[in-house]
């Protein structure tokens, strides 16, 4: 069988039909896996931000922080930071527990500790090695510190509403600038103790987060917190308060009408302060239902074409709330001389506000911004609260928690010893 060959003889001639590659199809194949390879390589870009995304911001700035610790420990002792070795871990931890101030108090906190070789291990997991801060030599390290630690227990004492009303009692006002400043403590003082707030939540409030409820009180929606790191958010409910220096709504609405009156110039915001009467004078702002006659939760928002009484009544509690810019912070930073910022409160000025008031007001320490949710759980368990009612405003996922403060703070909550007929 005879095999016909081309007409100039070159038997290459053709070859690429012969081989059956057409180039228009050719260029189309690169071109399709080119989109193809831009494609994964955005896929992959994508997948890359929603796992930084898994870990929130707050944490991923800490761990950054932590990890560059060790590694410039690791520098200085002459040993490799990842993957690291498990006695590496062990020296140091150990170097940390024995990290004094000049005056022999302990500079790292267990936490502290337990926070770094958080670090540590998602750096080598985040690197694909195994994390040396699984063995059990490494936790046994911590344990030990944490015995040894265990007497000197650092805790905020609770403010209980007591302390809160004689906190606000002293702050200033109706005067010049000191009004102003009270008018903010004020919102935040009973937002965080009445929310059980944490400061990062209340810090990171913003005007939108608020939504005046005719029956209810304030709802506030915490959009992030520790304990939610996907984002889920929750409302908590501060309810109206008998009297006007402790209501929540009012004294939230006061700061808001403040804020509202900023922009028409510092004159217009003096004379509101200065028209504001003193802390035990204030007077509910606005009609509301009693809270000491009306049960929370069981009535809703008045609907149109209402006849009972009681929503006929309730359709006249709509807080004045001013028209504000949704995104703007709640809490800001006030200036010397009475200059309100658009910058908003951080976390550690609020610790710092919280010290400073029971400082001035005389109320024992320590005090810190934690105080108040402690406060607000031990004022509720004292008063018969549940566990599963606190949980409700503090949004702990357990009662153990709630078993803390009790032992601390009230202990005769639920106590056998209180049935006994002394």
């Amino acid at each position: 069988m005879s095999t016909e060959s081309t007409p100039d003889g070159d038997p290459g001639a053709g070859g690429g039909a012969a081989d059956g590659l057409d180039t228009a199809v050719l260029a189309g194949g690169v071109a399709a896996a080119a989109a193809r390879a831009a494609s994964l390589a955005a896929l992959a870009e994508r997948a890359d931000a929603h796992a930084v995304a898994a870990r929130a911001a707050s944490t991923r700035a800490a761990y950054a922080g932590d990890w560059a610790h060790f590694a410039r420990w690791c520098t200085a002792a002459g040993l490799q930071a990842l993957p690291a070795a498990v006695d590496t871990v062990r020296l140091y931890l150990a170097d940390l527990e024995a990290t004094r101030t000049p005056t022999g108090q302990a500079v790292f906190s267990p936490a502290t500790m337990g926070r770094r070789l958080a670090a540590i291990a998602a750096a080598h997991h985040d690197a694909g090695h195994r994390s040396p801060t699984r063995d059990p030599a490494v936790g046994a390290v911590l344990t030990g510190i944490k015995r040894a630690r265990a007497h000197s227990r650092h805790q905020m004492r609770p403010l209980l509403l007591d302390d809160l009303r004689t906190v606000l009692g002293g702050l200033g006002f109706g005067t010049w600038p000191a009004g102003l400043i009270a008018a903010r403590d004020a919102a935040a003082l009973l937002i965080g103790f009445t929310g059980a707030l944490r400061r990062s939540e209340l810090a990171a409030l913003t005007v939108a987060d608020l939504r005046f409820h005719p029956v209810d009180g304030l709802h506030v929606r915490i959009a992030r917190s520790k304990t939610d790191q996907t984002g889920r958010g929750a409302t908590v409910v501060l309810p109206y308060g008998t009297r006007p220096g402790t209501c929540p709504p009012c004294v939230v609405l006061r700061w808001l009408q403040l804020l509202s009156i900023a922009p028409q110039g510092r004159p217009a915001l003096m004379r509101a302060v200065l028209e504001t009467p003193p802390w035990p004078d204030l007077t509910h702002l606005f009609t509301h239902p009693d809270p000491t006659t009306s049960a929370a939760g069981t009535s809703a928002p008045a609907e149109t074409g209402a006849t009972n009484a009681a929503e006929q009544a309730s359709r006249s509690w709509r807080a004045p709330v001013p028209a504000l810019a949704g995104d703007a912070p709640l809490l800001r930073a006030i200036r010397r001389g009475g200059t309100l910022t658009d910058t908003a409160m951080t976390g550690d000025a609020l610790h710092a506000m919280v010290r400073r008031r029971a400082h001035t007001a005389g109320l024992p320490g320590p005090v810190g911004f934690h105080s108040l949710r402690a406060g607000f759980v031990t004022t509720a368990r004292r008063a018969g609260a549940d566990h599963r009612s606190v949980r409700r405003q503090t949004r702990h996922s357990s009662d153990a928690m709630i078993e803390t403060y009790d032992r601390d703070h009230t202990p005769l909550a639920g106590n056998a010893v209180t049935q006994l007929g002394l």
